[in-house]
């Protein structure tokens, strides 16, 4: 079993952080495969004295087939979290997981269920309460009766009161999404349309900012689903809490070429910093696709982007808690795993998975998030 867990805890008695990677050795069938997993999960949460469970997301190799099989497991139907599971096989497994965990100190916080509306039954939601704040994360969000990617997209992102905007969430306070898209060399550009459009709607455009993202290819087990969404607000924010990041040395605004994300998006609180490092890629600062063709000096131009990206917050590659990396051929992975080990996130819980870019000529995309100590007085305590 491959497997790390990253811990961020602050000087003083405030909250840890906890993310867990996990996936299997290549060997055995799924159900296989799928126990020595959660077994693996359990021993986590006995070793390393986990706080209580927020998200998770399991990657698999084939949605269609192994979702029934996952859901009947008697480990996984004990799990009591908001729960994704996407089509993105990881390189060398039929399943993995990465996972998210916060322990605060004398029980501060509340948790409580969302069930947010216009969605499939899989969809799910949890709220962090704290003194200060409200984390709402969204997990596995897929319209109902909708049949385009236009119209799935606005069902999950712009109708007010369903899908994201459930239970009041305003665009302003969604920091970070992750559009999991099938058919993504058919379906990125409408389902990018829609969103331009939504934002143009609620207000949201380059002088407000946009939420950090991740828009990758991925499929539920269900054919018709064209989106799959994941999301975290944040109620409570104050202003310039939440920021966009930005390295026009080394990439453009993506408003440049159509579309509408932040680079990375940090906020900052009492006792820390997220730093939310969107999908980053081999790009130039005129939106260009660097090294074509070449996996290796593509993921050593990613690595160097989003180093830079976190240069701009004086923060460092080894602060980044956990890193996805996606891949358009799964059979790159030794060669992109050889440039990660060598890098300054050789030492970073990561997993490997077979998810295209949205534009072909993309061979590896990589995201993930940094925390530090730099956080602001000013604001309340995470």
């Amino acid at each position: 079993m491959k497997n790390a867990i990253s811990v961020w805890s602050p000087q003083d008695h405030g909250a840890k952080e906890f993310f867990i990677v996990l996936a299997p050795e290549n060997s055995g069938d799924f159900s296989q495969q799928t126990s020595a997993l959660l077994t693996a999960y359990q021993d986590c949460l006995r070793d390393d004295h986990l706080g209580p469970a927020v998200t998770m997301t399991f990657f698999l190799s084939d949605a269609a087939n192994q979702e029934p099989i996952l859901r009947s497991h008697p480990a996984f139907m004990a799990l009591d979290m908001p729960i994704t599971l996407i089509q993105q096989p990881p390189a060398k497994s039929k399943i993995g997981l990465q996972a998210y965990h916060v322990s605060r100190p004398d029980g501060l916080g509340q948790r409580k269920a969302l069930r947010p509306q216009g969605c499939k039954a899989s969809a799910s939601a949890v709220v962090l309460e704290t003194p200060a704040y409200e984390f709402i994360y969204f997990k596995n969000l897929v319209a109902v009766g909708q049949s385009d990617a236009a119209s799935q997209t606005d069902a999950l992102m712009g109708t007010s009161g369903q899908g994201l905007l459930s239970s009041g969430v305003v665009w302003p306070e969604v920091v970070r999404t992750w559009l999991y898209i099938h058919d993504i060399d058919t379906n990125y550009r409408p389902v990018s349309q829609a969103r331009n459009a939504l934002f143009e709607r609620h207000g949201i455009n380059a002088g407000t900012g946009f939420p950090a993202s991740t828009g990758i290819e991925g499929r539920s087990a269900d054919h018709r689903d064209v989106l799959l969404l994941d999301a975290l607000a944040i109620k409570g924010l104050k202003p310039g809490q939440s920021r966009g990041m930005s390295v026009p040395t080394h990439m453009n605004p993506t408003v440049d070429y159509g579309v509408t994300f932040e680079r990375g998006r940090a906020v900052s609180f009492g006792d820390r910093r997220h730093l939310y490092i969107s999908g980053t890629a081999s790009i130039d600062n005129h939106g260009t696709i660097l090294f074509e063709g070449d996996v290796t000096r593509q993921t050593e131009r990613a690595i160097e982007n989003v180093r830079a990206l976190l240069a701009t917050c004086q923060a460092e590659l080894s602060n980044m808690r956990y890193l996805l990396v996606y891949l358009r051929d799964s059979l790159d992975a030794e060669a992109v795993e050889a440039v990660l080990s060598r890098s300054g996130l050789k030492d970073v819980p990561r997993i490997l998975v077979h998810a295209p870019v949205c534009r072909p000529g993309w061979l590896v995309e990589m995201e993930g998030v940094a925390i530090d100590g730099k956080g602001d007085e000013a604001f309340a305590a995470f």
